[in-house]
């Protein structure tokens, strides 16, 4: 087999590689749906918690909610300003 047909080979749905690398989507009963959406809430409500935590320990100027891209930024920033307080 030649380089150009080894590319079509590779390139063909049907051949080995190709379907190595594709999943299908799993298909969740009632139940497993049901689990899986009680264990996606509770995740979300642990981040949430982790937020809030973090929002606590920032010092903002004014107390509005940040968002969550917000609280991140000001966190890494905050982080970089006592890193240069330690070094200096």
């Amino acid at each position: 087999m030649n380089n150009e047909e080894q590319f079509l080979y590779d390139m063909n749905p049907s051949s080995s590689t190709l379907q190595q690398t594709t999943r299908k989507k799993r298909k969740l009963n009632g139940q497993q749906r049901d689990e899986a959406t009680v264990r996606e809430k509770h995740r979300m409500l642990k981040l949430n918690k982790a937020y809030s935590q973090l929002r606590l320990v920032l010092p903002v100027e004014n107390k509005c909610k940040l968002s969550r891209i917000e609280t991140l930024r000001t966190a890494v920033n905050y982080i970089h300003i006592l890193n240069q307080l330690l070094e200096s």
